[in-house]
């Protein structure tokens, strides 16, 4: 999945550019623009550029972005929980140890 297609990069080029010339003319919200090439939409700050804009489960809002967690990010998750509380359980015993 690309995130920024030539266009968009050139739009946000322009944008950047123009800026200051167009500054007193330009509206100053930010506005949601879609890239016609991918679909994906794009939250435009003029002045300032712009970022892919996210659903809210923090993935890109494009027609192909895939929101289900795989298999091997769950196995690292549940892995990296057990390491997190092993090492806080040690700690734990640690100052326990050394409060005594």
């Amino acid at each position: 999945m690309r995130l920024l297609t030539p266009f968009a990069l050139a739009l946000a080029a322009t944008l950047g550019a123009a800026a200051p010339s167009l500054a007193q003319d330009a509206p100053r919200d930010p506005f949601v623009w879609s890239d016609p090439d991918t679909g994906c939409t794009y939250l435009v700050a003029p002045g300032t550029g712009l970022t892919p804009r996210l659903r809210a489960e923090g993935v890109p809002d494009c027609p192909d972005a895939d929101v289900r967690v795989g298999e091997s990010f769950e196995r690292t998750l549940r892995e990296g929980g057990e390491a997190l509380g092993g090492a806080l359980r040690s700690l734990g015993d640690r100052l326990e140890t050394e409060a005594q």
